[in-house]
């Protein structure tokens, strides 16, 4: 008896393992799946900006870091930047600025070298700036009344994409570019808008997979169709629960990850579990990782553990 309905998905042709190098964007769905290769030691960066949700916006991102564009005090407002999310705000105008470079710089590191780069798109929303007409990334709670609202053309979305692969091409044209489409719902753009806005973008990220320029990993179908429970989903009932991103993840990790780094993942998540043991002798506990992380490293050389 079949209790969901299945989403196929296919095993990729370049896989992960341990000598790749990740880079996530994009929506909070990125993270969620960053963390996961994190946790079991993949050397990933994972939105040095912070969460971006619409494509014109992280194709600006994306081509200023990629293009040396230095950012300055022109993209500050006191504390912040529409550019970038919250993460980067700071205590000056000097310090975000500080901030904003830094992403900067690591993005283009991290792009460079990369093998795999990960794009989830959010939303074909934007909020643009009433007195520059500039699209903002994040409107940091500002008054509602300093923006107009409204949904990006394919066309539009469709130029950010191509910029977004020319841009990657610049500095390194071996990469592959995977697209998913966030599966969480903008339930405050309404239910009708919400739907507009997931259907263009997945038009536009089908335009870029049929062009050849990028693959599809269908995380949206997934949520959609073959995970259509709420006993999936967190108590906003839009973000999925630590089940439904597990469940994900299980098929990330069947079609994404090659299987010869299943015995490494399987050392990685024992070490993590004794990590995250509440210790009644701390010192014997310390002593005990060390040796495990020793042992783990000497083994498998290619796996980066967070030491926090």
């Amino acid at each position: 008896m079949k209790l969901s309905t299945p989403v196929p998905s296919q095993t990729v042709e370049k896989q992960l393992d341990y000598d790749t190098r990740i880079v996530l964007l994009g929506s909070c769905f990125t993270e969620n799946i960053g963390l996961k290769l994190a946790y079991y030691g993949f050397q990933t960066t994972v939105n040095p900006f912070g969460i971006v949700f619409n494509p014109v916006s992280l194709e600006l991102l994306l081509r200023r870091s990629l293009t040396n564009d230095t950012f300055t005090e022109t993209d500050v407002t006191s504390y912040f930047s529409y550019l970038a999310h919250s993460d980067l705000n700071g205590d000056t105008t000097q310090a975000v600025v500080d901030n904003l470079n830094y992403a900067g710089t690591s993005l283009l590191t991290a792009v460079e070298n990369a093998s795999h780069i990960f794009i989830t798109l959010g939303t074909s929303w934007v909020y643009e700036l009433k007195s520059t007409g500039a699209v903002v990334a994040n409107c940091h709670k500002q008054p509602q009344d300093l923006f107009n609202k409204r949904l990006l053309s394919i066309s539009e979305m469709t130029s950010a994409m191509n910029a977004m692969y020319q841009a990657i091409q610049h500095v390194n044209q071996n990469a592959t570019i995977t697209y998913t489409l966030s599966p969480v719902r903008h339930t405050k753009d309404g239910f009708v808008e919400n739907q507009r806005s997931k259907a263009r973008l997945h038009e536009c990220i089908q335009q870029q997979v049929d062009t050849g320029q990028s693959i599809y990993f269908p995380a949206y179908e997934l949520v959609m169709d073959e995970l259509r429970d709420y006993r999936f989903y967190d108590r906003d009932m839009l973000h999925l629960n630590d089940l439904g991103v597990d469940c994900v993840w299980e098929r990330f990790r069947e079609s994404v990850i090659n299987t010869n780094a299943q015995q490494a993942m399987n050392a990685v998540a024992k070490y993590q579990q004794y990590k995250s043991h509440r210790p009644q002798d701390g010192t014997k506990h310390a002593i005990q990782l060390e040796i495990m992380r020793t042992a783990l490293l000497n083994t498998y050389s290619n796996i980066h553990i967070n030491e926090e």
